[in-house]
């Protein structure tokens, strides 16, 4: 609710509001728990164990960056996701100028529900946008996780079972939290979390239609898609195909008629108000890129095979009906787009293999569903499944508890300097002494706010340390660098002035350089 509320009160010319959103977004909140039936005891042991799991997952993400909390992942979706942040923070309004397209890209038109989040999030707790984006993606996955183990509580299985369709998601875990602490997947990730949300509000929906749970799926649609929109179809498709199919009635009820436009008409507004003379969002359709390809190493046998399973000894359980059709149409969408894929001669089907983010959860519940079936029947059902859960944590949980962390492209001292180069009027003609090339990209656009079109960018695809630091010595190098100090050798720290240091980071000049290339 809260980006909702973020982007209604940009859209009205108030620019970005933090607390206001913020605000509206609490006041709505208290409304709907107002207004909710006391929990009872059984509700009330699944929401400590909801509380647990995403207290707990929260904790082991943050960790993976911890202290700095600085985004982890790599790749240039990462840096073009901190473009669109450092311009909200910047400028204090969501992008509204159309002919932004050279300096920024897709990034001009992108869906900003999750960079609006993340500047709203630094606001409140006194930090940037930077530092605020990771907590930001590592809160969303794990209430990702908790609506996957609330779906599996309302399909009937028991806690441990519960507790181990959330497990579940940690066999492909380049799937699940690796898509925002190696590929930075930022956006992809928060809409995730409302298009699991929006799935488990149907479920819900399915047991007890009523406007109330139209209602929360429309928000729900209306989060997703203006945070990535891509997850849009296979949720919708799910809700209107259970709403137009009712349990004892051959026409559709009146009722479920107006619940239907509820939804329909909030996602026809959001889409008609954010492609009014902005239809530039729709490349994200056509985005190509990298992407983790599907195969038995990146996603695993065992969870392939137990959804499989769930599936088919599922079919007859109408509480099950809701995830089967989930992940059936994501596998159809999946199809849709890698055929599109093809007929344009992509070298990669991108859209169609990222769908597989998508796919885990429901696999994931499916799968719990089958080894409830499998080896929770009898006497000792419960207590296996317990073994099972336990067994689950150490093979799957354990290896990311222990795992190396990665090494961040971003960095906080040089951040800090070219905040301060930037603020002194050097952004435009600045290199970078950087162990990264990805850190060059990154300093040059989401720092200095340099744009994507032009010669720098193509030297920048070229990008080499050794390279960057001969002109250095031979006095060709521009006006300043960004460096890191321990890559400075003898022959160029010498020769340069250290304007101004930050940590083991530096703003150097060169007296006398010739400027190449600052014209």
């Amino acid at each position: 609710m809260t980006a909702i509320a973020g982007y209604a009160i940009d859209g009205l010319g108030f620019g970005v509001q933090p607390w206001a959103a913020l605000g509206i977004a609490l006041a709505f909140t208290g409304v709907v728990a107002a207004m909710r039936p006391p929990l009872t005891r059984p509700q009330s042991a699944d929401l400590i164990a909801w509380l647990g799991i995403v207290i707990f997952l929260i904790a082991m993400f943050l960790r993976m960056s911890w202290p700095s909390l600085l985004p982890p992942g790599r790749g240039p979706d990462l840096t073009h996701h901190l473009v669109l942040v450092d311009y909200i923070q910047q400028h204090g309004h969501l992008v509204h100028d159309r002919s932004l397209d050279g300096a920024m890209g897709e990034m001009a038109h992108y869906t900003p529900a999750s960079h609006l989040l993340a500047v709203i999030a630094g606001a409140v707790f006194g930090v940037d946008g930077l530092r605020a984006f990771f907590p930001l993606a590592a809160s969303c996955a794990a209430l990702t996780a908790g609506f996957v183990f609330l779906i599996a509580r309302r399909m009937g299985l028991s806690l441990p079972y519960s507790i181990g369709a959330v497990l579940l998601l940690f066999l492909p875990a380049q799937y699940f939290f690796g898509a925002f602490t190696h590929d930075g997947f930022l956006a992809q990730t928060v809409s995730t979390l409302f298009a699991v949300a929006m799935w488990w509000a149907i479920v819900q929906w399915d047991d007890q239609p009523a406007i109330a749970g139209a209602i929360a799926v429309s928000i729900f649609l209306v989060a997703t898609f203006l945070s990535w929109p891509i997850w849009i179809g296979p949720p919708l498709v799910v809700f209107l195909a259970v709403l137009m199919k009712p349990a004892a009635a051959q026409e559709v009820p009146p009722s479920r008629i107006s619940q239907m436009a509820i939804v329909l008409v909030a996602l026809l507004a959001i889409f008609l108000v954010h492609s009014w003379n902005r239809w530039g969002w729709l490349v994200i359709v056509r985005t190509s890129g990298a992407v983790l390809h599907p195969s038995l190493e990146s996603l695993g046998w065992f969870l392939p095979l137990v959804a499989i399973a769930g599936v088919l000894v599922a079919g007859g359980d109408r509480r099950a009906r809701v995830t089967i059709v989930m992940l059936t149409v994501i596998v159809l969408q999946s199809i849709t787009l890698l055929a599109i894929a093809m007929a344009q001669g992509a070298d990669t089907p991108y859209m169609a293999f990222k769908m597989v983010y998508l796919a885990i959860y429901p696999m994931a519940v499916l799968g719990a569903y089958a080894l409830k079936r499998g080896v929770g029947s009898g006497e000792w059902g419960e207590t296996r499944g317990w073994l099972m859960a336990a067994t689950l944590l150490v093979v799957a949980v354990r290896p990311a508890l222990i795992s190396p962390r990665s090494i961040p492209v971003v960095d906080l001292d040089l951040y800090a300097a070219g905040q301060w180069l930037r603020s002194n009027g050097g952004a435009a003609c600045s290199d970078y002494i950087v162990a990264d090339a990805e850190t060059a990209y990154w300093l040059h656009l989401a720092v200095l706010g340099n744009p994507r079109s032009g010669e720098r960018m193509r030297e920048l695809d070229r990008y080499e340390t050794r390279a960057a630091i001969a002109p250095w010595i031979t006095a060709e190098g521009r006006t300043h660098a960004l460096a890191e100090l321990r890559l400075l050798p003898d022959e160029v720290r010498s020769r340069v002035q250290i304007v101004r240091e930050f940590g083991k980071a530096a703003v150097i000049a060169r007296p006398g350089a010739t400027i190449k290339g600052c014209d």
